[in-house]
């Protein structure tokens, strides 16, 4: 089974929920900012992280491995029903003076 959901962002999102969670039962001991004084709040920040995060993990990327593949093959099974193009054919003017240019080894 592929867990595409299960990302880093979700991990951290869900670690951020918890400690956020847990910082508003608990209060001020679990959670708190270093060198302020408390004010009993610094959870909310904890779990707007976390669902924001949790948001951002569950967003589709602009590219997965498996998306490339399938619109490659599927990029390639056009080109191999497509007609192929006529040949292109170059004409010279009878007015055209200028030499051919010469073939190099």
């Amino acid at each position: 089974m592929h867990f595409r959901w299960w990302n880093s962002f979700n991990l951290l999102a869900v670690i951020l929920l918890a400690v956020g969670i847990w910082g508003g039962i608990r209060g001020t001991s679990m959670v708190f900012d270093p060198g302020r004084a408390p004010s009993g709040k610094e959870w909310i920040l904890y779990v707007v992280a976390g669902a924001l995060m949790l948001v951002n993990g569950f967003l589709p990327s602009s590219s997965s491995p498996d998306d490339e593949q399938k619109n490659n093959s599927g990029k390639a099974a056009a080109a191999a029903a497509a007609p192929p193009a006529p040949p292109a054919t170059e004409t010279k003017s009878s007015t055209d003076t200028t030499p051919a240019p010469a073939a190099s080894e």
